[in-house]
């Protein structure tokens, strides 16, 4: 049985310590790889003009491979990528992000496509309106 495949959304800021174009690269490679692994599929990666480097709105403080204390870090690099994958296989995607030391923070949401089941459940309201008119 085939699993049903959502769209989804995720934004992630890089650490800005490996922000130049080999570091954003390789983790956007590696999310593709594990996103492909679990028979999914990447749609657009956008990490252009409003996304890249930004500053923060608050300190983050997170360790830094070879470091024992934590830094606190001002500024990230913003990237929004678009995917399509089986719920189930999220979680795998969410470990290989928590691995991935230069991902400060991520948050996946679930796309919802408001015209395909909205004229059901728009039309019920219409029909019981209507019966107790009359």
């Amino acid at each position: 049985m085939r699993e049903r495949q959502r769209d989804y959304e995720i934004v992630f800021v890089i650490s800005p310590l490996a922000a130049n174009d080999e570091g954003v690269a390789a983790v956007l490679e590696r999310l593709r790889q594990t996103i492909d692994q679990q028979g999914g599929e990447v749609g657009a990666i956008n990490h252009a003009a409003p996304w890249g480097r930004r500053k923060l709105a608050y300190p983050i403080r997170e360790y830094v491979s070879g470091e024992a204390s934590r830094r606190n870090f001002t500024e990230g690099f913003y990237v929004l990528m678009n995917f399509r994958l089986g719920a189930a296989k999220v979680i795998e995607l969410e470990r290989t992000i928590k691995l991935t030391d230069t991902i400060l923070r991520y948050l996946i949401t679930v796309i919802e496509h408001k015209g395909k089941g909205s004229t059901s459940t728009a039309a019920a309201p219409e029909a019981v309106a209507e019966t107790s008119e009359a």
